[in-house]
């Protein structure tokens, strides 16, 4: 939502429609890429079908149809049949390859037609997988039709050869690409997308606002792991021991309940660690999470609203280098945890230590760096 709020204010709701992924599109395997002597070749036979087909049906409505659509993440208690839905997804993208040109989906390709840009946010999701084989589909078919296109707000967490290609004829076609790091630019680059093109700004959580006047420190620390972080109960009560010898509170900080609502759990019934909230709410969540003294987290939007209400963070690495790269794109002053290297867990209970004793001086950061970074997400919306 700070996202769509930054695209109305800058281009007016009158000329944006935000709509979310392709609904259709799901017949194209990542397996098929991978194995393929030629992956860039079968990409491009790929996209030539979609366009040569849409061309039979669609192209009838060349008029833009503006929409603001409001997004909210779905709360913990409505995810019970998630895990059927999950067994279910592999025959339902079989399923809906035969409905690849719905009435739904035309309508979508003639907005996208109609438009002068497809601007692609892939936040967290632009890696070896098939949900950003579809978006890079989508955009190379945009490509194709003569619709102009751009990518912003993502880390770009591609690592397979084949994908790198596709990443590269596609994002190497757009006329503006923003990312929140350097790793990502220069992976990206590598892969043969223009070094003039390839900008980067921090995260738009960075921009996440609750109101100060009503901070109320309460002494407590937010503490979050998640399943991909590699890190164990055991590592976890060593982590907690150290907070209590510094008579702190504890609670489990999580932007995204619904994908730690397990481990969420398990944290509780071993370590007595109540949650902050289960809400979705990310103003809400952001209001709690500005009275802590500081986080100690591995959700890196978790980690990215403390700093937007000046709470210190104590960032874990999860799978990539989208906290790292981001945080050193900050110049943040602790340097981010990675829980693959042998000496991980000194740095992290050093760098309580260093918090706790106030050797760190956040207030220069906070009142500097931070402000100067929300000034700079305009950049993700100003060159259009």
């Amino acid at each position: 939502m700070e996202l769509i709020e930054m695209f109305q204010k800058h281009l007016g709701s009158d000329n944006l429609n935000t709509s979310g992924r392709p609904t259709g599109l799901y017949g194209y395997d990542f397996d098929a890429l991978k194995a393929s002597n030629n992956p860039v070749q079968l990409f491009e036979t790929w996209a030539d079908a979609v366009v040569k087909k849409y061309k039979k049906v669609g192209g009838h409505n060349k008029t833009f149809q503006a929409k603001v659509h409001s997004f909210e993440i779905t709360h913990v208690d409505q995810l019970k049949l998630e895990g059927l839905k999950a067994l279910l997804r592999p025959l339902k993208r079989k399923l809906d390859k035969l409905k690849l040109f719905s009435k739904s989906y035309v309508k979508r390709l003639d907005n996208i037609v109609a438009a002068d840009y497809l601007i692609y946010s892939g936040a967290g999701e632009v890696g070896d997988n098939h949900v950003f084989l579809r978006q890079l589909l989508e955009l190379r078919v945009a490509q194709k039709l003569g619709t102009k296109t751009a990518a912003v707000n993502q880390s770009v967490v591609v690592r397979h050869e084949a994908m790198l290609k596709i990443v590269g004829l596609v994002y190497g076609n757009m006329t503006r690409v923003v990312v929140r790091g350097l790793l990502s630019k220069e992976n990206i680059v590598k892969a043969g997308v223009p070094d003039n093109i390839v900008h980067i700004v921090a995260d738009t959580a960075i921009n996440s606002t609750c109101d100060m006047s009503k901070v109320k420190k309460n002494g407590k620390v937010g503490f979050n792991i998640t399943p991909n972080s590699k890190i164990t109960m055991e590592d976890a009560k060593k982590i907690i021991d150290k907070l209590k010898s510094y008579n702190r509170e504890i609670v489990f900080v999580t932007n995204e309940p619904s994908g730690d609502a397990e481990l969420m759990k398990k944290v509780q019934a071993e370590f007595g660690i109540e949650p902050l909230t289960i809400s979705n709410d990310y103003q809400e969540y952001t209001q709690k999470i500005a009275d802590l003294e500081y986080v100690i987290s591995a959700r890196l939007h978790t980690n990215v609203m403390s700093l937007a209400v000046n709470v210190p963070i104590i960032a874990f690495e999860g799978n990539g280098w989208k906290t790292r790269e981001l945080f050193d794109h900050f110049q943040y002053p602790i340097p981010t945890i990675k829980p693959y290297e042998n000496n991980w867990l000194e740095q992290l209970l050093n760098a309580i230590d260093s918090i706790e004793s106030k050797k760190v001086d956040f207030d220069s950061f906070f009142n500097e760096t931070v402000k100067s970074k929300k000034q700079e997400i305009k950049q993700i919306v100003s060159w259009i």
